[in-house]
């Protein structure tokens, strides 16, 4: 979980201007099947033909593989691919996927043509997922390494199949989230390293909860005594006044617990989903608190929304995060983001537009 929580930490450090920008989220490849890339391109072959260079340098080589990468993650874009978490959520015998994945250390690729590993996920799925590949289609040498230690959380294309007592990844790209990218023009080289963190905004990148900014909170004490008695309806009915919206009602089938097409990221205007927690359970959450097999964060990204916003009365677990990024984000220029709200930054809210429950 290295790298995944370096990028939690760091993502408060991307200037809020870039993290609400919609870039190109490119795949720096560390693996490529290229026979299996260029057969899913179908019709886009053509096009990798027209714009591919002859020769078999190191620099000609590396530009037709990035092109070949952009042009498959264009294709999945194209036919909405899901992301790994949501197609375990809905599993298929086979189907094509593009998403992010933490894979079990495995030193084999060392030695080994053909490795299997575990695939490390921070929600419950209902059997064990394992990736496997022929080591021969490594391509750099950071990739190996990175296969080898595990743990990263990677940009992964590929085919998921059903194996009876497991699901089993059929990689066509894994590498690194990769902001470093032509579409994405002046930009790229200040974005370079910020890959592992893009997808995830603040809620103070949310125009119509900024001024929570002005709210300084003394201590835990505070904020969590507060938390503790506001009902989740309260805070449904105090975002919806703040997104000038009615209060939907609630039904069992719903995949969201309020949705806005009012809220402004970036000076534009988005869509939100929300999924609301009070203070029935006043514990940090995890992901099984959002369901059997994070099921509520399944409904939450299958709502179209622009932004997907989890919001607890409590702290929020680094998992749930990562669950949320699982679902959420992948390669491509589709713009999905995440957000996600704590009890403080709830009361942060309440507290900045005098909507605090008043004491009696």
């Amino acid at each position: 979980m290295k790298m995944l929580e370096l990028g939690i930490e760091n993502m408060a450090m991307m200037p809020a201007g870039e993290r609400v920008k919609d870039y190109f989220s490119h795949v720096d490849m560390g693996f490529l099947n290229r026979r299996l890339a260029i057969t899913a391109l179908g019709p886009a072959r053509e096009n990798y033909m027209a714009h591919s260079k002859m020769g078999n340098d190191h620099f000609t080589t590396l530009h037709n593989d990035h092109l070949l990468v952009t042009l498959l993650i264009d294709v999945f874009t194209d036919i909405k691919a899901p992301s790994l978490a949501e197609a375990l959520a809905a599993p298929k015998s086979r189907q094509v996927f593009m998403g992010l994945a933490r894979f079990a250390p495995c030193p084999e690729v060392y030695n080994a043509d053909r490795v299997s590993h575990e695939v490390q996920l921070d929600f419950s799925t209902e059997k064990p997922v394992y990736i496997a590949y022929h080591t021969s289609h490594i391509v750099s040498d950071t990739g190996r390494m990175i296969l080898s230690e595990g743990g990263h959380p990677e940009a992964v294309l590929g085919l998921l199949h059903d194996r009876g007592e497991r699901f089993e990844i059929e990689p066509i790209v894994i590498g690194a989230p990769w902001l470093d990218h032509v579409r994405n023009e002046s930009s790229s080289l200040e974005l370079m390293f910020h890959g592992y963190e893009y997808g995830e905004i603040l809620p103070e990148d949310i125009q119509e909860f900024s001024a929570m900014e002005t709210v300084e909170v003394s201590s835990a004490d505070e904020w969590m005594a507060a938390m503790r008695t506001i009902p989740e309806e309260f805070v449904k009915k105090a975002f919806a006044k703040l997104l000038r919206e009615p209060v939907k009602a609630d039904w069992g089938g719903e995949e969201n617990d309020h949705f806005s097409a009012n809220i402004t990221v970036g000076g534009r205007r988005k869509t939100a989903a929300f999924l609301l927690k009070g203070p029935t359970n006043f514990r940090e959450m995890t992901p099984s608190m959002c369901g059997k097999n994070a099921d509520q964060i399944y409904r939450l990204s299958n709502s179209g929304a622009d932004v997907s916003i989890v919001q607890h009365s409590h702290l929020v677990g680094s998992a749930v995060r990562a669950t949320l990024r699982a679902f959420i984000v992948q390669p491509g220029d589709r713009a999905r983001k995440f957000c996600v709200m704590d009890g403080q930054v709830t009361y942060r809210i309440l507290k900045a537009y005098g909507l605090l429950p008043v004491a009696t």
